[in-house]
């Protein structure tokens, strides 16, 4: 008898509980993404909110190896783009039309540098009518350049958080 009262009593501690799904991690529980993983993350600012104390806008412009800096300004002095947008109220601007206007008629973007790093822009791509190259504000107050086709849908973003542009001499 006693022999089975603690067979009993090894089978009730042994026994597994009813199966229940694993708890599901609260988003403070999972790691910061960093460095290289937060890189890869596809990051859409539109639905976060916009940053009621964003910073002035300012860009570094290097033309013909001079600094300088386009503050918001400068960007006053260009009109915006109105053809398209992807619904959001930001503003917009042809990059084609703020160098020709800031710089001169002849100038060219070289290259466009931000987050993602430097993206280097030919000057077939430069001069193609049917693309609109363009930077526009985000909810955060950065700017991010992308290209716009000739009825001015939005492709994907080239270059985020945008600090510097080189113009071509």
């Amino acid at each position: 008898m006693r022999k089975l009262a603690w067979t009993a009593v090894v089978l009730i501690a042994c026994s597994k509980p009813a199966d229940k799904p694993p708890p599901t991690p609260t988003p403070a529980a999972e790691p910061a993404a960093t460095g290289e993983q937060a890189h890869h993350r596809k990051h859409e600012d539109r639905r976060e909110p916009v940053v009621a104390n964003a910073p002035p806008l300012k860009l570094e412009v290097s033309v013909k190896g001079e600094a300088t800096t386009w503050d918001q300004a400068a960007f006053d002095k260009v009109a915006k783009y109105t053809k398209g947008s992807d619904g959001e109220a930001r503003d917009v601007w042809s990059l084609r039309e703020l160098a020709h206007q800031l710089v001169g008629p002849n100038a060219r973007v070289a290259s466009v540098t931000g987050e993602d790093g430097t993206k280097a822009i030919d000057a077939a791509a430069w001069s193609d009518e049917a693309k609109t190259p363009l930077l526009h504000t985000t909810r955060r107050g950065t700017l991010k350049f992308r290209w716009a086709d000739a009825s001015g849908k939005w492709g994907e973003a080239a270059v985020k958080d945008v600090t510097k542009i080189e113009i071509a001499p």
